[in-house]
């Protein structure tokens, strides 16, 4: 009866599950399935990316075209005479990439192209996007059941293809390609350049020489230390967890989870990084699937001191704190805004403009001569990792793959830039052919027979020789400091103090790099950040956090003098003594504080009434700037305008 019972059960739900099935199938409309139709159209068509790149073409052909009508009618206008040569119809010419399009259409696309790509030197990637961009324009012009148009209004002339399909615009694409290959791959090449091993020892030396990080650990002042703790963090972190500069910019410190231990016997200490929404998991889901996010495991790398972000960015965090005076919270950044007075903003994300001008910065410093930009250390931490790490430590293609954040779905030539460009130009190459040890990279994977061979007699003079000339300048460095300590001179300069460093645990090794290599550097554009050398020495702690942007800004400023904001630590202004705003601090507080006193002032001479401050300065609901340009004219019409004190002076 039981077996019975089951059957009678298992067939009823199986006929409800078709009656079910069979109801919703009478439920669809032709309605509904046009909406899916278009739903799925909409996202699987383009990635959202690639229709916002297609907007931006078609907005600079606009302007394009637009430019060149004008000059055509300026030059009518001086020449009344003048006829083009090609018989184009100015009017016609200025309508050419409107819907519908006309028989000068593909004219002003190859124009635009040419302008594009052969005036101004861009590369095969923006001439498919200009034509591809042109192509959807044009085939959806009627909707998605037609792919071709008629020229002429009301009545038909002759029907032609899309023209962003003509021969002449498709011969231009061709020939761009053409010239491009010509160049070879490693010419063509427009992706950053990668930081190596080496070059990030460089960075780190001299950023030691600079500021030691016993300076971090131990400093009470803040002066030029923030800048360097900050980029040491920043630096290593991108080449661990090969970042572009925008994901780091954004972590936060909800993002960390610190003192973490591995299982026992071993108790290896760690902390987790959640990076939210990588840029490279975008195609795991066809087009334009859901970002993802990644969890990582970060453990120190004694072997590695330059490249070490547990060390780096467990010394930042602490002296991040100790400037601010106040545990770091949830929200705030791990790499915040530092502005040029050395102000932190630990609610504001470094920018990219500033971050780029810290590398600038800190790589002219270091004497490195080539150009970083925002894929620099993503592409360097992924290169070391699959080819430049010791035997043994490399990664296979399926963790670079994961570590990275390239779905499986990711196109093939994402990672061929990352990886194989650098490794054919290596291989292939014979540029070091007068190196007296030869790599011979082209008989294995980056020569790693040579690593497992026996030494050679000539491989092991050649080291013994580097030996006995770094002992002699040794010995010679010993020499010379002996000299100078037994005949002091008044011209001289006091030794440097001995410095412990408290992090990395292992000194990193010396860099190769020539003294005044940094200042050869021609390539790099001007750094719009004040140097980190003539940056200015802030309190530990003191700051005031920028006012929130929207029409109750000036309350927050209020607030901020008569009660400070407990969650940011920040002391009621009023309360302030006399040395946080005045003499150095000046230029770090002194503005703001001195702004928030004239709101205050002027809300308290109205009768702290919201409705009455409103009525007389209707630019509160504006910007702060023209609250305070519009209370300053205030006050010089009702003659209580305060004169200004010299620079060394305060605002009580």
């Amino acid at each position: 009866m039981a077996r019975t019972s089951k059957n009678t059960s298992a067939e009823g739900k199986k006929s409800g599950g078709r009656k079910k099935k069979d109801s919703e199938k009478q439920s669809v409309t032709g309605q509904t399935l046009a909406q899916n139709t278009r739903d799925a159209r909409a996202k699987y068509t383009n990635a959202e990316n690639t229709t916002k790149a297609y907007g931006g073409y078609l907005a600079r052909g606009d302007e394009f075209l637009a430019a060149v009508v004008e000059e055509r009618r300026q030059r009518r206008e001086k020449d009344p005479d003048w006829v083009c040569e090609q018989g184009i119809d100015t009017d016609l010419l200025a309508k050419a990439f409107s819907k519908p399009p006309n028989q000068h259409s593909a004219i002003a696309l190859e124009m635009f192209i040419t302008q594009k790509c052969l005036v101004e030197g861009l590369g095969k990637s923006t001439a498919d996007g200009i034509h591809g961009a042109y192509a959807k324009y044009w085939d959806n012009m009627y909707g998605p059941l037609y792919c071709c148009f008629t020229i002429g209004m009301t009545k038909p002339i002759k029907s032609l293809a899309v023209p962003a399909r003509a021969g002449i615009v498709k011969s231009l694409v061709k020939i761009i390609k053409i010239r491009d290959g010509e160049k070879g791959a490693a010419a063509t090449r427009n992706h950053a350049e990668a930081m190596s091993v080496e070059d990030m020892t460089c960075l780190m030396n001299w950023s030691e020489s600079v500021c030691p990080t016993a300076k971090l650990v131990e400093a009470t002042k803040a002066g030029i230390a923030p800048t360097h703790g900050l980029m040491r963090g920043f630096a290593s972190s991108g080449f661990t967890l090969w970042t572009r500069n925008f994901e780091l910019c954004g972590l936060q410190m909800r993002d960390l989870t610190l003192n973490c231990v591995t299982p026992l016997p071993f108790n290896h200490p760690y902390f987790k990084v959640f990076l939210d929404g990588r840029k490279g998991w975008q195609h795991k889901q066809g087009y334009d699937g859901t970002r993802e996010s990644n969890e990582y495991n970060i453990y120190g790398q004694p072997d590695l001191p330059a490249l070490d972000m547990y060390q780096y960015l467990l010394v930042w965090l602490p002296f991040y704190e100790l400037c601010l005076g106040r545990k770091l919270q949830p929200d705030d950044y791990i790499f915040p805004y530092i502005a040029t007075n050395g102000t932190i903003h630990p609610k504001r994300e470094m920018t990219l403009q500033m971050c780029q001008d810290l590398i600038t910065e800190f790589t002219v410093g270091a004497g490195l001569k080539k150009t970083y930009t925002t894929h620099s250390f993503r592409r360097g931490g992924a290169q070391y990792r699959f080819m430049f790490a010791p035997l043994g430590k490399r990664w296979s293609l399926n963790i670079v793959r994961w570590w990275g954040g390239w779905a499986i779905g990711e196109h093939v030539d994402t990672l061929m830039k990352y990886l194989l460009d650098s490794l054919q130009s290596y291989e292939t190459g014979h540029a070091d052919a007068l190196c007296p040890v030869q790599h011979e990279v082209d008989k294995s994977f980056m020569g790693e027979h040579l690593q497992v061979k026996p030494v050679t007699t000539q491989e092991f003079r050649a080291t013994t020789a580097e030996i006995m000339a770094q002992l002699k300048a040794i010995s010679l460095e010993a020499t010379l400091s002996h000299h100078r300590r037994a005949t002091p001179s008044p011209l001289s300069h006091p030794a440097s103090p001995p410095v412990l460093l408290s992090a990395p645990t292992q000194p990193i090794p010396p860099s190769n790099t020539p003294p005044n290599a940094s200042t050869s550097n021609t390539t790099s554009r001007p750094n719009s950040r004040i140097p980190i050398s003539e940056q200015v020495e802030v309190l530990a702690g003191v700051a005031i956090p920028d006012l929130k942007k929207g029409d109750r800004a000036w309350l927050d400023a209020v607030r901020q003098w008569e009660y400070g904001d407990e969650n940011q630590g920040l002391k009621a202004l009023r309360d302030w003594p006399r040395e946080w705003y005045s003499d150095g601090m000046r230029k770090v507080t002194g503005a703001k504080r001195s702004q928030r006193k004239l709101i205050f002032e002027e809300y308290e001479r109205l009768g702290r009434n919201e409705s009455e401050f409103i009525k007389a300065y209707p630019e509160a609901h504006k910007r702060i700037s023209k609250l305070i340009e519009a209370i300053r004219e205030s006050n010089k019409a009702r003659g209580v305008t305060v004169g200004r004190r010299s620079k060394r002076g305060s605002a009580h």
